[in-house]
């Protein structure tokens, strides 16, 4: 009679000699007892993974195995949150989340990430979407779901994660043609999620079939979507008036650059137009006859990104020397410098991007009644009182894209705030804060390997960056800047309804019409 194999516990994984195990093997070990922990509701358990895993990134394990490490680590982190009592559904602040975010976002940006198989890549991907899309970020999520479709084509989890954000999204939006248009891109990946070749990795297939299909039934049983796709023309629109002009806005598509929801779900004709606004707003009779503030702010602001995302196309795609910096005298360094309009182009269009987050921070504290001092506001502050609390204007506001504009702002450093989501805040800070007071040295990244000063001693006050890093790290700001945008957008969309459903019913209300400014009178004078 042989005997029976003992039974796998989570002691006896604990208690696994690490020492004698490979690299494939202590991972192995890590990720079972992430499960049985998770499983068994074991904080214990979790504590010990993580240990083990940061001792293993520690060792300097491959590339592979640490970018997995990472992956593990969040959801370490997710089972702590499930298990932390903070997770209530209109949660403002989570250290725990913060955490299971930030290693989410380690192991999408590490070396190893190209290593893993595609469908862990998807898994990742996706898993990373949900974390954004359930704190309100749910344009960054959107993009997130697309690269697991990318790298699994059929992968219904993230179909199904799509339709759920999009539906959101569609839910919050204050123009009806672009909630009806939203809900049928909800409604089309619900039923690629739902389709007979479908990939799962999951065990529960069947139940999450069957809820897919529950959120397409509730779709189409209150949007029309035979109409809404015979009615939808996604192609046969303007694209500008001559070449240049339809490159730019193919660029801005490509890269859902436009202020304009619909880029969200495709890079079409249809969105090649920044036609996002603030929803109707009501204000006191005592305000005068004039425009609410918010609108004044709201139009520099779009003004200001537009004029920084064409700054950017016109840095990456000038060629050839202008005339502006013929004869400017300049010296040869010997470390291979990148001059000229086309590089300060760039560096422009970085300013401007990152510069709307605290334009965004004063429009909410005029708008929200936060009562900041006007000098005092930030992007990072505006949302907590002087002790670090929540802002009282916040408290028990279930507002999703405002919630999403919160926890967006994490993604933006400040000396004074510990704690961010994003792994590379730190490094786009330093660049904006020499940008603005010291000095960035752009180089050509091939011909500065052929320089003998390249591996001096960076000089004091000198940023030093590549063309192709600052492009990438350019686009990124203005990305993150058009998310916030349309998020405030949405944001007083939600409160406007609020405040609306809480009004006396009995208060005279009068309407003010706004003419659109006309794109012949955008000139200096």
């Amino acid at each position: 009679m042989r005997n029976a194999k003992p039974e796998i516990t989570l002691a006896s994984l604990m208690n696994t000699d690490v020492s004698e195990l490979s690299e494939h093997d202590a991972m192995q070990l890590a990720a079972n007892i992430v499960d049985i922990s998770g499983d068994e509701n074991s904080l214990q358990g979790l504590d010990y993974a993580e240990s083990l895993l940061d001792r293993l990134i520690a060792s300097g394990v491959s590339d592979y195995h640490a970018c997995r490490a990472h992956y593990f680590l969040a959801n370490i982190w997710s089972a702590r949150y499930q298990l932390s009592g903070d997770n209530e559904e209109w949660g403002w602040k989570s250290e725990v989340f913060d955490q299971e975010l930030l290693e989410l976002r380690k192991a999408v940006g590490h070396d190893g990430f190209l290593e893993l198989p595609p469908l862990e890549q998807a898994q990742i991907y996706t898993n990373l979407g949900n974390a954004l899309n359930h704190i309100g970020r749910f344009i960054e999520a959107i993009e997130y779901w697309d690269r697991a479709i990318s790298a699994v084509p059929k992968f219904a989890m993230a179909y199904g994660n799509r339709g759920l954000g999009l539906g959101h999204y569609a839910g919050a939006h204050y123009d009806p043609g672009h909630e009806a248009v939203l809900m049928m891109a909800a409604f089309g990946s619900f039923g690629e999620a739902c389709a007979e070749d479908a990939i799962f990795d999951s065990f529960y297939q069947v139940n999450i079939v069957e809820e897919f299909s529950r959120k397409m039934g509730a779709i189409w049983a209150q949007y029309d979507i035979p109409s809404i796709s015979e009615n939808t023309d996604f192609e046969n629109h303007p694209m500008g008036r001559g070449k240049k002009e339809r490159e730019y806005r193919q660029w801005c598509l490509g890269n859902r650059l436009f202020l304009n929801s619909l880029n969200d779900i495709a890079p079409s004709p249809i969105a090649a137009q920044d036609i996002l606004t603030l929803p109707s707003l009501t204000t006191h009779i005592d305000d005068g006859p004039e425009p609410p503030v918010a609108i004044h702010y709201f139009n520099l602001i779009k003004q200001e990104y537009c004029s920084a995302r064409y700054a950017l196309y016109e840095g990456i795609c000038y060629e050839g020397v202008h005339f502006s910096d013929r004869k400017v005298l300049l010296y040869n360094t010997l470390d291979y410098p990148a001059h000229g309009l086309s590089i300060e182009r760039i560096k422009m269009a970085f300013r401007g991007a990152y510069a709307v987050f605290d334009k965004l921070a004063f429009l909410l504290n005029v708008y929200l009644n936060m009562e900041h001092p006007e000098r005092h506001v930030n992007f990072r502050n505006v949302w907590l009182t002087q002790k670090r609390d929540l802002h009282p204007a916040l408290n028990d506001l279930k507002n999703w894209p405002l919630r999403g504009l919160f926890w967006l702002s994490k993604d933006i450093f400040d000396s004074s705030f510990r704690e961010s989501t994003e792994p590379d805040s730190k490094n786009l800070y330093e660049l904006r804060n020499h940008l603005e007071h010291k000095f960035v040295s752009v180089h050509d990244g091939f011909f500065r390997g052929l320089s003998p000063n390249h591996m001096k001693t960076p000089k004091m006050g000198i940023f030093d960056i590549s063309v192709d890093d600052l492009i990438s790290k350019t686009l990124r700001q203005l990305k993150l800047a058009r998310s916030a945008i349309i998020y405030l957008s949405l944001a007083i969309n939600v409160e406007e309804k609020r405040r609306s459903e809480s009004r006396d019913p009995d208060k005279i209300s009068a309407q003010m019409f706004l003419d659109g400014w006309d794109d012949e009178w955008k000139r200096k004078g």
